[in-house]
């Protein structure tokens, strides 16, 4: 080799090796980028219970007449356009294909399972009919909210014109209290 040569080839293996490196860089960022955005979207699904939670109604009764008076915090209302949840799927009718059912957070704390209590219950329409579910299955849907401010219901939410995003896990093996 001629000392032109070597030195033209260290600084074309130098080059290649920066290059490499420089690729992997913008491979691990892009990964890091992409599973970021994946974990925010499913955090984002999961959240919005939280977020729901922070929704209140209290029972108010003047003159022997009963209302709920409800509140709904502007952090809700901000994020009612594609609104994102991830919950389970609870029949209302049982049917081939459904438009609406209800999602709840958390299978144990259903309105139709025991007496230890509920949490938030969301109705969901959905905008065209999708295949009946195993009950309790865990699905993530996309819709608009929209907020019941009528006083004479409990009912706080009901999420419109929704998607089926995905289906998750097969409903999950509850140990329920039995009624006598």
């Amino acid at each position: 080799f001629s000392a032109n040569r070597l030195v033209h080839w260290r600084l074309t293996l130098k080059s290649q090796l920066q290059m490499q490196s420089s690729i992997l860089t913008l491979v691990t960022l892009t990964s890091f980028a992409w599973s970021a955005v994946f974990a925010y979207a499913a955090s984002e699904a999961e959240q919005a219970w939280s977020l729901l939670a922070t929704a209140e109604v209290r029972e108010v009764t003047s003159e022997g007449e009963w209302k709920a008076v409800k509140t709904f915090p502007d952090v809700l209302r901000a994020a009612r356009e594609d609104f994102k949840v991830s919950g389970f799927y609870v029949p209302i009718q049982a049917q081939g294909y459904v438009t609406s059912f209800i999602l709840v957070e958390s299978p144990a704390r259903s309105p139709f399972c025991g007496d230890s209590g509920y949490g938030p219950v969301l109705e969901v329409t959905m905008n065209r009919p999708m295949p009946d579910l195993p009950e309790f299955s865990q699905i993530t849907v996309l819709g608009r909210l929209e907020f019941n401010e009528a006083s004479d219901t409990f009912q706080m939410y009901q999420l419109v014109d929704a998607n089926l995003i995905s289906t998750g896990a097969p409903p999950p093996e509850l140990e329920l209290p039995l009624f006598e």
